[in-house]
């Protein structure tokens, strides 16, 4: 049971889905795969959101109770955890050299979207970013986003002209990815004054949006392709529009359990088979 509540905390499949998409970034760019990288990224990725979830608790009370109480009831395991997996990620690192050890320092400064924890650590009752109309999602996707920058620094390669184009269409995606979420924590989210796209415009008008977006960044990948901008392995990210597209379809607020746990978590797991067809096709090639 204690296990089951543990991964429902969603830091290790949260931190198993970055880790994996850094070094799908590291193999489609850089033609590079590297096992270091991968830990430092599960690790810091781990201590980061594992941070958000205990600052986060009481917003999370209704949406996620069984986080919430399993997360109380071991605040100090958790936190522990947390620690340890920082501390990991810095020791990784610097054994790269003194540039990447700045990398786990860097993502921390994401947690300041959290308003809770800059209220707690700044002592303000200022209306923070998070509360402002699709900044928590915005911030989310841009953290994802920046591991393809951390990808380029931690192997020393320069980001070519395609590597920076291909942001914008990245950015749509995890945009999309992260806003899925949003249908299940309207309620929560509007008690704590979060604007997010749904709350704001509600649920049909934020599916159509989210449908643009995964379209618009599914074209754009295909034209980068054609045109040499990104390497032929990047077809591997088309998948993703039919699965954004029908994880979209089925998210609502009164949507079961089973399409955020297994649906979007999923999408998160999704990069994982990336990396896997990834690793195929360079082979294969």
């Amino acid at each position: 049971m204690k296990v089951n509540a543990f991964l429902n905390t969603g830091v290790v499949l949260l931190a198993l889905s970055a880790a994996s998409m850094a070094l799908f970034f590291s193999v489609l760019f850089f033609r590079v795969l590297s096992l270091a990288y991968f830990l430092i990224v599960f690790l810091l990725t781990y201590a980061v959101y594992g941070m958000d979830r205990l600052a986060s608790l009481e917003e999370d009370r209704l949406s996620h109770p069984q986080r919430t109480r399993f997360l109380q009831r071991n605040r100090w395991p958790f936190a522990i955890s947390i620690v340890l997996a920082f501390s990991g990620s810095l020791v990784l690192a610097a054994t790269s050299g003194w540039v990447v050890t700045l990398i786990p320092i860097a993502p921390m400064a994401v947690m300041f979207y959290s308003g809770t924890l800059s209220q707690k650590v700044l002592v303000t009752q200022r209306r923070h970013l998070k509360q402002r109309f699709i900044i928590k999602d915005i911030c989310i996707a841009s953290g994802w986003a920046f591991l393809l920058l951390v990808t380029s620094v931690y192997l020393n390669r320069p980001m070519g002209t395609g590597t920076w184009l291909f942001l914008i269409p990245l950015l749509m995606k995890l945009f999309v990815m992260a806003a899925a979420y949003d249908f299940k924590d309207i309620t929560s989210d509007r008690n704590a004054g979060i604007r997010t796209l749904p709350v704001v415009i509600g649920e049909g008008s934020s599916k159509l949006v989210l449908h643009i977006l995964n379209a618009v960044a599914t074209v754009l990948i295909l034209m980068f392709i054609y045109f040499g901008l990104v390497p032929f392995l990047g077809i591997i990210f088309v998948p993703a529009f039919i699965y954004q597209f029908f994880m979209i379809h089925l998210a609502r607020k009164d949507a079961p359990g089973w399409v955020y746990f297994i649906i979007c978590d999923l999408e998160q797991f999704f990069w994982l088979v990336f990396l896997g067809i990834g690793g195929w096709l360079i082979g294969y090639s």
